[in-house]
C-alpha cells in the first residue's frame, strides 16, 4: 500500500518547474506549434471563426490585401501571419507582445480583433511564447528535508517522531532533518518534468536520475528512481486562486533495489528492514510528493531579462516508504473516494485514497493533494492557511442503508494547520478501536462516507451533507503514460525505457485485486488534426473485463489521445472526459507520433534512394521545432553544421534510444519518431 506502509519518512520543501511554455498554444485561435505532426508552425496562423470568416468575405478584415484565406487537412480556415517566415523571426516575434512587433504591423489591427478562447480576451499583448519561452524542462527540490518519521513500535500502534520528540532512537536521529535533492554527483540538477500531451496536460512525468537523501556528508539513499508520473490532480486546491494556481497534483515513483547506491546496506533500506511489519518482500523505496502553491511569474519582460529561463516554483510535501513485491510503482492502490456535494460554493474536495488497517483499527486517509487552502496574503510573500473545513465524519454504509460513524476529525488552521500537513505529509489518521463490534468483513463489505459542512458563501449557514463517497473500484495502470509510431504493429508502448511494454489495467475493489468480471466502458477522447476539435467516443464496452487484462490501442493516425475508465456500470456516462479524469484518476494518455516519409533518405527500395542527407534537411527534419518551440535547447547545443560534426558522437549517446529514460535525453520533451532518429543516423554516417 505503499505510502501507508511504515516505515514512512516525511519531506517538505520547495520545488522548482521550469518548463518551456511555447508548445501549449494557450492563444488558440492562434497557432504557432502543431503538437500533432510535432512542428512548429511557420508561419505561424490565426484561426478564423465562422463571424471573422464572413468579415474577410465582405472585406471587413484588417489583413493585407495579399493575405488569402487557408484552409488545412481538416478544412479549417486560417490566415498566415506572412512576415513572421524564418526561424530568426519567429523567435524574435515570438517574445514580444502581440501588436509590439514592427514586422507584423499591417495584423496588429486583427489580434484586437480575434479573441482567445480560454479567457476571450484580444489577443493584443499577449506573447505567443508565453512566460517561459526558455524552459528548459528542469524540475528539481530546493531546501528540502525530512520533517518527521513514522514508525511501528506493536502490531497495533505507530509512532511519529519530529525533531522535537523526547528520547528519539539514534536511527531516526540520523535520518531526521536530512536534505533531498535530484542533483548528480556534480552537482547538477538530474531531473526533468514533461507533459506526454503538451495541449492535454493531465499526465505529466518526471525523468529524474538521481534521488539523493544525505545528512551531515552521509549517503542515506541514493539511487535512480524510475519516471514519477502525475496521478492524482486538484484544480481546486487553494479556493481563492484560479488555474495553475490553485491546483495541486501528486507524483509516484519507486528506486528498484537494484537501482540503490549500496543496496540493502544503506541507512535508510536498513531501516525499514528494521521495522517493517511485514512479511512481504521489499523490492525497493516508494516516493510520493505533492505540488501545490504554484508561483509563476507571467509579467516576464524578455528584452530585459534575456534569452534566460523563468521558472515557476511550488511547495512540496512527500514520503518516503518500503516498496513491497505486491506494489505497483506509479501509484498506491487502495479504496479511492470520489467528490460528491462542494463544501463551499461550487468547490469539492478532490478524490483521494484510503486504507483499512484491521490490526490497528485505523482508518488512513492521504489527503496530502485534497486539504484546501486559502492565499491569505499575496504580497510582499504569499501566505497560506488551511481552510476551516471544521469537523469531518467518517461513515460506513452497510446493508440495508444503514451507516456506522468510524470517526471524526478537523480540517483548520487551529487542528490542522498548514505546518502539520507539511510535517506529516498530509496523512490522517481516524481510530475505529472503540467499535469492536466491527469486523474485517463488514469493513471489507461497506462502503465508506465522508461527511462535512457545506455552505454556499462566507455569508451563508453550514448544512452537513456527504462530501465524498467510496468508489466500487479503483482502476489505474502503470502504463499510464505511452508513447507510439504511428502505424507500429506491436500492441506494446514506450513507456518506462527503449523496452516497449504492454498496457496492463488493474482492477481494485475495496482495496484488493479484483477476482472476477466487471462491467466496463472506455471512452476515447482524442485529437487528430491541429485545429480540429477533440473527438470523443466509445473505445469499449464490456461487460467482462478482469484485473491485469491489458489493451492495445489505434496506431494508424499521429494523435495524442487519453482513455477514460467508467467501471460497474456508471449511471451517466458524460462526454465531458476532462471533468472524469479530474474526478476519478481512471484513465490513460497515448501519444502517436507521426510517421515521416523519409524513404528517399533511408529506404533502398525507394525510386530516389540514395538521396543525401544535408545539415539542411536535418535541421528541417529533426532540429528546426526544438530551435523555435524550445530554444534553450539551441542555445545550449548549437544547432550549426560545425558544432554537430564536431560533437556527434556525443550528440548521439544524448539522442539513442537506451537514453530514453534518462534526464540528458535529447530532445527532452520526447517526441522525436523513429525516422527522426535514423535521419540524424544517417546524416551522422554520412560525414564520416
Amino acid at each position: 500500500m505503499s505510502q501507508f506502509d511504515f516505515p514512512r519518512i516525511n519531506f517538505y520543501g520547495q520545488a522548482f518547474i521550469n518548463p518551456g511554455t511555447a508548445n501549449n498554444n494557450l492563444l488558440l485561435p492562434l497557432l504557432t506549434y502543431d503538437p500533432i505532426q510535432v512542428k512548429a508552425i511557420l508561419p505561424p496562423r490565426i484561426y478564423l471563426s465562422p463571424d471573422l470568416l464572413l468579415l474577410h468575405k465582405l472585406g471587413g478584415l484588417p489583413v493585407p490585401e495579399d493575405s488569402p484565406v487557408n484552409y488545412d487537412e481538416s478544412v479549417q480556415p486560417y490566415i498566415e501571419i506572412q512576415p513572421i517566415d524564418t526561424p530568426e523571426k519567429y523567435k524574435a516575434w515570438a517574445k514580444t507582445p502581440l501588436g509590439k512587433f514592427s514586422l507584423d504591423e499591417p495584423y496588429h489591427e486583427l489580434y484586437q480583433l480575434v479573441r482567445t478562447k480560454r479567457n476571450q480576451q484580444p489577443l493584443t499583448g499577449n506573447l505567443p511564447a508565453g512566460w517561459n519561452y526558455y524552459g528548459g524542462m528542469e524540475f528539481g527540490f530546493e531546501d528540502v528535508k525530512v520533517g518527521s518519521v513514522a514508525v511501528p513500535v506493536s502490531q497495533t500502534e505507530h509512532q511519529l517522531f519530529t525533531s522535537n520528540t523526547p528520547d528519539c532512537p539514534n536511527e531516526i536521529v540520523a535520518i531526521l532533518g536530512a536534505t533531498i535533492d535530484l542533483k548528480n554527483d556534480k552537482g547538477r540538477n538530474s531531473a526533468v518534468m514533461i507533459d506526454i500531451l503538451p495541449t492535454l496536460a493531465f499526465y505529466s512525468q518526471v525523468f529524474c536520475d538521481v534521488f539523493h537523501v544525505q545528512k551531515d556528508g552521509l549517503s542515506l539513499l541514493k539511487g535512480t528512481p524510475k519516471k514519477a508520473s502525475l496521478r492524482f490532480f486538484n484544480k481546486e486546491r487553494i479556493l481563492n486562486q484560479e488555474g495553475v494556481f490553485g491546483a495541486s497534483g501528486t507524483f509516484f515513483s519507486v528506486i528498484p533495489i537494484e537501482n540503490l547506491i549500496n543496496s540493502v546496506h544503506s541507512p535508510i533500506f536498513s531501516l525499514f528492514q528494521n521495522y517493517q511489519p511485514k512479511t512481504t518482500l521489499i523490492k525497493g523505496v516508494f516516493i510520493q510528493y505533492t505540488l501545490f502553491e504554484v508561483k509563476e511569474d507571467r509579467t516576464i519582460d524578455y528584452h530585459t531579462l534575456g534569452e534566460k529561463a523563468n521558472p515557476a516554483s511550488a511547495t512540496l510535501t512527500g514520503c518516503i516508504t518500503p516498496w513491497y513485491e505486491d506494489d505497483m510503482m506509479s501509484i498506491a492502490m487502495g479504496r479511492q473516494l470520489l467528490p460528491e456535494i462542494p463544501f463551499f460554493n461550487k468547490k469539492k474536495l478532490a478524490s483521494f485514497v484510503c486504507r483499512i488497517d484491521t490490526q490497528r483499527r485505523t482508518v488512513s486517509l492521504d489527503m496530502s493533494g485534497s486539504i484546501p487552502e486559502q492565499l491569505v496574503q499575496e504580497y510582499p510573500t504569499p501566505v497560506y492557511e488551511t481552510y476551516p473545513l471544521g469537523e469531518l465524519t467518517l461513515k460506513l454504509l452497510e446493508e440495508e442503508n444503514q451507516e456506522t460513524e468510524l470517526g471524526t476529525f478537523h480540517i483548520s488552521p487551529s487542528y490542522f494547520d498548514r505546518n502539520h500537513l507539511l510535517i506529516n505529509g498530509g496523512l490522517i489518521e481516524v481510530s475505529f478501536k472503540d467499535k469492536v463490534f466491527l469486523t474485517a468483513e463488514r469493513l471489507e463489505k461497506g462502503t465508506l462516507l465522508l461527511y462535512g459542512n457545506s455552505k454556499t458563501s462566507e455569508d451563508s449557514s453550514e448544512i452537513a451533507v456527504l462530501l465524498m463517497k467510496e468508489s466500487p473500484f479503483m482502476i489505474a495502470s502503470d502504463q499510464a503514460g505511452m508513447y507510439a509510431e504511428q502505424g507500429q504493429t506491436e500492441d506494446e508502448y514506450r513507456c518506462y525505457d527503449f523496452q516497449k511494454e504492454p498496457c496492463q489495467v488493474r482492477v481494485y475493489q475495496r482495496g484488493k485485486p479484483f477476482v472476477g468480471d466487471i462491467s466496463l466502458t472506455i471512452m476515447e477522447l482524442k485529437m487528430t488534426g491541429v485545429s480540429a476539435s477533440a473527438t470523443v467516443k466509445p473505445f469499449l464496452i464490456t461487460q467482462h473485463f478482469r484485473d491485469k487484462q491489458t489493451l492495445t490501442f489505434p496506431t494508424e493516425q499521429a494523435a495524442n489521445a487519453m482513455y477514460v475508465f467508467y467501471p460497474a456500470p456508471p449511471p451517466v456516462i458524460s462526454e465531458d472526459l476532462v471533468s472524469e479524469i479530474q474526478r476519478t484518476g481512471f484513465f490513460v494518455s497515448l501519444r502517436v507520433l507521426p510517421k515521416k516519409e523519409f524513404g528517399k533518405y533511408l529506404d533502398p527500395s525507394h525510386t530516389d534512394y540514395p538521396t543525401r542527407v544535408t545539415f539542411e534537411v536535418l535541421y528541417k527534419e529533426l532540429l528546426q521545432t526544438s530551435d523555435l518551440i524550445f530554444p534553450m535547447s539551441s542555445l545550449i547545443t548549437p544547432f550549426t553544421e560545425a558544432y554537430f560534426k564536431k560533437g556527434g558522437a556525443f550528440i548521439k549517446q544524448r539522442m539513442a534510444p537506451e537514453n530514453w529514460t534518462n534526464a540528458t535525453y535529447m530532445p527532452s520533451s520526447r517526441d522525436m519518431s523513429t525516422e527522426q532518429w535514423l535521419l540524424f543516423c544517417k546524416w551522422l554516417e554520412e560525414i564520416k
